[in-house]
């Protein structure tokens, strides 16, 4: 399940919890692709190219983006989105 608040926090727990330091930006939107971490966004796949679709869609292949159950299990490091690391 996606939600953006229920996620920053359940990642705010874990670092907590962990003692680690927390990567993750506060309101969930990447620097660096501008798109909320912890909300679905679709992908198709033609001629080795990956497509933006909605995440419902029948064309979707793969869809990425946190979960709130992702956010109070692991570490987040970088966007699930662009692949830009938030920790180098």
């Amino acid at each position: 399940m996606y939600n953006t608040n229920e996620s920053i926090e359940a990642q705010k727990k874990y670092c907590e919890e962990h003692e680690a330091p927390h990567f993750a930006p506060n309101t969930g939107r990447c620097w660096n692709c501008n798109q909320n971490i912890y909300q679905p966004i679709g992908w198709k796949y033609e001629n080795g190219r990956r497509i933006r679709v909605a995440a419902d869609s029948p064309d979707c292949n793969r869809t990425t983006g946190i979960t709130i159950e992702k956010a109070g299990k692991e570490l987040v490091t970088g966007c699930p989105h662009c692949n830009r690391s938030y920790c180098d």
